[in-house]
């Protein structure tokens, strides 16, 4: 027991971290994967209320395959919302069935979204509850905006730049691995802001898949999708050993991505500078 002298002391030298030393990491004894912690406080008024979370132990070469949730996993942002809330089904027909593929492959699926704190029990609950013909999402990594629903959806619907929250995010992550390594592989989202979010972190335009409502997918830059073409999740389903080649984390690797049948056969897509074309048009006519 420490005087009141003593304890303010001590408080006034304390501090509080939000990342653990590995000295207490070594105390939890984690295991490969997902590992469930448990907060929890007491109160005279409310007795002991308790909010848990998870840990995920990877290995230090893994590659992780990110993917956003609202207009990804979902159709539309807003409906995302709206129809998960109320018990419909507004995912992207075949997201299940490519993602469980992915992981089999042996990458990570990590979830980002700029949801507000208060969304994470319902997000995962959502994630990890969905079945499309017996196909659910792999367990994964949940990564949420740690601000109010006020503040989120005021970054995200106003302002617009939810890019910032997860550039950051994915950044703190990165640095939990060797500086050497990079283990974000490929990214998929709906937005402009998600490939920026994406080239950010190192991940080439080719492995960044936008996806529309429609369910149809373009691996070009979001500049130029008025120029590619356009497939559907099914159809990278069947590619999935090309475009994710498989990965096992306790093998020497060579650039399996370089030499895949994929990259070494596809044709590179053509840039077409409209305005350019329609400058030459103009001066066509006018002779």
């Amino acid at each position: 027991d420490l005087s009141g002298d003593a304890a303010a002391a001590a408080a006034e030298n304390s501090r509080s971290v939000f990342t653990p030393s590995p000295q207490q990491l070594e105390m939890l004894n984690l295991k490969d994967g997902r590992n469930e912690i448990t907060f929890s406080c007491y109160s005279s008024l409310w007795g002991t209320q308790t909010a848990s979370a998870y840990i995920y132990l990877m290995p230090w070469n893994s590659k992780v395959v990110v993917s956003d949730v609202d207009g990804t996993i979902t159709k539309s942002d807003v409906l995302g919302h709206v129809m998960t809330a109320i018990g419909r089904d507004w995912s992207q027909t075949g997201i299940s069935e490519l993602f469980k593929n992915i992981r089999k492959n042996g990458y990570h699926v990590m979830y980002l979204s700029a949801r507000s704190i208060g969304q994470a029990a319902s997000t995962r609950d959502f994630l990890f509850n969905l079945d499309q013909n017996g196909a659910k999402l792999p367990v994964g990594p949940v990564i949420i905006s740690p601000d109010g629903i006020l503040p989120s959806l005021f970054r995200e619907m106003i302002l617009k730049r939810p890019d910032e929250f997860k550039i950051a995010s994915l950044e703190t992550i990165r640095e939990l691995f060797p500086e050497d390594w990079n283990p974000f592989y490929a990214g998929f989202g709906n937005r402009p802001t998600d490939e920026i979010s994406y080239s950010a972190l190192g991940i080439p335009t080719s492995r960044i898949f936008t996806i529309n409502p429609k369910g149809q997918v373009t691996l070009n830059s979001v500049k130029t999708s008025k120029t590619s073409q356009w497939c559907t999740l099914q159809g990278i389903n069947e590619l999935v050993y090309d475009f994710f080649p498989e990965w096992r984390e306790d093998e020497d690797h060579v650039n399996h991505d370089k030499f895949s049948e994929y990259n070494y056969w596809k044709v590179p897509a053509v840039e077409i500078d409209i305005e350019n074309e329609l400058e030459k048009e103009k001066k066509g006519k006018v002779k």
